[in-house]
């Protein structure tokens, strides 16, 4: 399995780990405690492996679920459920990834998976309260639901990336354009 980053914030990258949630092929790709941590490592929040246990997965998840209904609210003009504000906030509270510099100047990013759900909170909470939110969109393959921050010049990007969905729509789209083609 492959953790893809292609959404353009740490928050949006972990909505993402949840794949085709609206098909009965729904695929969880947190399914162990190192997922998670190779996904924060992956992700840039973390330069160093992080000590996940079966419960903390249970809550990442959770909050993961959390913050993809309250982006995909903030999105549609609609409230937000109170139970998922409330667990946001509170992952929120906590303390995030803090950087630490080190003797010889370099920086180390190391964290409990407290701090590591902290900081995916603190991302979504800046990006739903600053200028990105209006540039927030789905994926247009019909099956894919991970959201993504379009920083095209013409915001006109359609694919949570080109590697899974873009290739697929254009291989599909080239194989029905030769179907007609040789009719």
């Amino acid at each position: 399995m492959s953790l893809v980053y292609v959404s353009g914030r740490p928050g949006l990258d972990l909505l993402g780990t949840r794949k085709w949630r609206r098909t009965a092929e729904a695929e969880e790709q947190l399914s162990g405690p190192t997922v998670l941590s190779d996904w924060a490592r992956g992700s840039g929040l973390v330069d160093e492996a992080v000590v996940v246990s079966a419960r903390e997965l249970s809550q990442a998840i959770e909050l993961r679920e959390a913050l993809y209904r309250v982006v995909r609210a903030r999105i549609a003009g609609r409230p937000c459920a109170q139970p998922d504000v409330e667990l946001v906030n509170a992952h929120a509270r906590r303390h995030p990834v803090t950087p630490e510099l080190l003797p010889d100047g370099l920086i180390r990013r190391r964290a409990t998976t407290r701090q590591l759900l902290a900081t995916v909170a603190l991302d979504t909470l800046d990006l739903l309260a600053g200028t990105d939110l209006d540039r927030v969109r789905e994926c247009a393959s019909p099956d894919c639901t991970r959201l993504y921050v379009d920083t095209s010049r013409s915001r006109s990007r359609r694919w949570c990336g080109m590697t899974e969905c873009g290739n697929r729509a254009k291989a599909q789209t080239f194989r029905q354009r030769h179907r007609t083609t040789s009719h």
